[in-house]
């Protein structure tokens, strides 16, 4: 009778302390604002145990290479964290437990003074990227949640090229830049070198979020994150037409269209803001073969100076081989 009543508050307590294991969700969540706008955890400056996959590793800041970030294997917002590690090396798609302790480094959330890392299982699957918008990174608020996290943004411009702190902006259709950094790698030891310059174009980003000097930033792991632009918006017959994009981008307060066309083409060519609306027709007319210069000067059909924002040129032209279409977004800052 004793051993069956041992066993069963043995298993009890099993239950028990699996139903109340701490998990980076615990660490992460909050929705009460600390100093400086920060979001400090409620559990800062506790010992836990937690486990999570290895979504990026090697992060490189004072020349160390075990930091790393895990997340819970469901992915999610609040679900990701940065583990200040020293002596524990892991790889990317490791199941891990790591203990230590929650700390805030200047707004930060990370495990630090870590104790033990034990690797689980390898090849687990690294979750799905959380898909965000560049203005989520802007405000606290709404940018907590991802701290930690493997985020992806699509269809983004550069904005401002790299300082000599690593850190280049980028925007969307949501017409506010956020930040992305190289704590995992560094674009110049890239064979061939990446060189970020204004007006650039990314299909895709993606990378882990930190947060450091007020501003969060995603950190590609690899140049595997940084997907170029392969005309995904373009349907072409024989590319007999080709929307070359705008130069200046971003612009102020001029920017040109160019236009290559093999044979004279109904071309139409229209300016649209990121509400879908149109701002301005620019060409609605037969032209001949050749390259052609089309200017906005930001004004809308009234002539009246736009706001500063992202717009799009929208192109539709029609030969005897078939029809083309093209979208490209352009920058305007005042």
């Amino acid at each position: 009778m004793r051993k069956m009543l041992f066993l069963l508050f043995l298993i009890f307590s099993v239950v028990v302390s699996v139903a109340f294991a701490t998990t980076i969700y615990d660490i992460q969540y909050t929705t009460i604002p600390g100093p400086d706008n920060t979001y400090p955890s409620p559990l800062e400056g506790q010992t836990v145990t937690v486990e999570g996959v290895v979504t990026g590793f090697g992060y490189y800041t004072s020349g160390n290479e075990n930091r790393f970030f895990i997340s819970e294997p469901e992915g999610g917002a609040w679900r990701g964290v940065f583990v200040f590690n020293y002596d524990f090396l892991v790889e990317q798609g490791d199941l891990v437990e790591v203990t230590g302790e929650v700390c805030e480094y200047w707004g930060l959330t990370e495990l630090s003074y870590i104790t033990n890392v034990t690797i689980i299982s390898s090849g687990y699957p690294v979750p799905e990227p959380i898909v965000i918008q560049t203005a989520d990174l802007v405000d606290a608020a709404t940018a907590e949640q991802y701290e930690g996290c493997l985020v992806e943004l699509n269809d983004v411009i550069v904005t401002q090229a790299q300082d000599g702190y690593g850190q280049w902006y980028v925007t969307d259709t949501s017409a506010i830049p956020c930040q992305i950094d190289d704590a995992f790698f560094q674009l110049e030891n890239v064979v061939p070198p990446i060189v970020i310059t204004v007006g650039m174009e990314w299909a895709i980003i993606r990378g882990c979020v930190d947060y450091g000097f007020d501003e969060y930033g995603i950190n590609p792991r690899t140049p595997d994150d940084l997907i170029d632009v392969v005309s995904i918006n373009e349907n072409t017959v024989e590319l007999t037409c080709q929307f070359l994009g705008c130069y200046p981008n971003p612009f102020n307060p001029e920017t040109n269209a160019l236009l290559s066309l093999k044979q004279e083409s109904k071309v139409v060519m229209a300016v649209y803001n990121i509400k879908g609306e149109k701002v301005k027709t620019l060409v609605n007319g037969n032209l001949p073969a050749g390259m052609h210069t089309i200017p906005w000067n930001g004004t809308d059909e009234n002539n009246l100076s736009v706001a500063s924002g992202i717009y799009f040129f929208k192109t539709d032209a029609r030969d005897n081989l078939g029809d083309y279409t093209s979208l490209k977004k352009v920058i305007l800052l005042k």
